[in-house]
């Protein structure tokens, strides 16, 4: 297991950059995931249907929401952007990823939900688990891409809403050729700046570092945390984030 903790620093210029940095890296996933979608439906020569409208519509709104976070401006039309949010509204979007980086025809995907979101408990009880979902999504969209990103053909997915926060674990295949260890230790020490240049990455982390960086680094701004570790050809990510304050929850 790799834990990480960032070394304290008075670099503020540098976070700064480094947020911006990540920021930017997050955003243009979105709007991949979006020319990915229309891609899609030029190859298939099918047109766009309503249900996929409200779909699209959905991901400008989330658009909105991740620059609304950003900058903390305001704005009269970003009166319905996603901010905080009960877990179903999150897992639409979730499994509007699942969608589009991990086809049924190639990936075999489970997901499974315990807590006060698991499928036994009531509806009032589900809705009111609330989460977070700018971090989220960021968070949901880079594991999602690295495990497409990698050509997984086997990925877990495991939610526990519980009354200290929200539990994320996923699991996914990966090539058993690869030097784990090496490539484990590498991402740790780029995710920490560690001396550690980013061109001398080796080309299994090339295409995963950034979107592990900023897992990591949305986990630790939001007050929770991320893990992985490789076990028997699966890499496995933890992340836990904390619940809403108590006001907020009563409110919603």
């Amino acid at each position: 297991m790799f834990w990480l903790k960032k070394k304290d620093s008075s670099h503020t210029h540098f976070e700064h950059d480094k947020r911006e940095r990540l920021f930017f890296h997050d955003i243009i996933n979105l709007t991949h995931g979006l020319i990915l979608f229309f891609n899609q439906r030029q190859s298939s020569n099918k047109g766009i249907d309503k249900e996929e409208i409200a779909m699209l519509e959905k991901e400008i709104r989330t658009l909105q929401s991740l620059i609304k976070d950003h900058f903390h401006y305001k704005h009269k039309n970003l009166s319905n952007a996603y901010d905080w949010v009960s877990f179903s509204v999150a897992e639409m979007a979730l499994n509007g990823l699942i969608q589009t980086y991990l086809p049924d025809q190639r990936t075999k995907t489970f997901i499974k939900r315990e807590g006060m979101i698991s499928y036994d408990k009531s509806l009032q009880e589900r809705e009111s688990a609330i989460i977070y979902f700018p971090v989220f999504y960021r968070i949901m969209n880079n594991l999602i891409k690295n495990m497409a990103e990698a050509q997984t053909n086997e990925v877990h997915f495991y939610f526990n809403y519980y009354e200290n926060g929200l539990l994320i674990e996923t699991r996914n295949r990966i090539n058993s050729k690869i030097d784990k260890n090496k490539m484990a230790e590498d991402l740790s020490r780029l995710i920490l700046n560690e001396n550690f240049e980013r061109e001398s990455k080796s080309p299994e982390t090339s295409g995963i570092g950034l979107g592990l960086e900023s897992v990591h680094h949305l986990s630790s701004e939001f007050g929770g945390r991320f893990d992985f570790e490789i076990v028997n050809d699966f890499w496995i990510n933890k992340i836990t984030l904390p619940v809403p304050p108590k006001d907020l929850k009563k409110a919603a």
